[in-house]
């Protein structure tokens, strides 16, 4: 299963503080949700978006995701 997310952070906040704004199960067309979360985040004293896309059905591989 895929997982869509949207990270934002309010404005003059630090990059360490960055929400998630939107959670979609399944297929979601990135460049349109970008664009509809870019509006919702000028009225909302957001910036900063970045959309991920997480396979859950995978096993994770925590070696990559620390330094070792």
């Amino acid at each position: 299963m895929k997982v869509t997310l949207l990270y934002g952070c309010k404005v003059d906040e630090s990059d360490y503080m960055e929400e998630i704004l939107y959670e979609c199960k399944g297929y979601v067309n990135k460049d349109k949700l970008l664009v509809h979360g870019q509006k919702w985040a000028k009225e909302n004293n957001y910036n900063r978006l970045r959309v991920t896309v997480n396979d859950l059905s995978e096993q994770p591989n925590f070696t990559q995701s620390i330094n070792i």
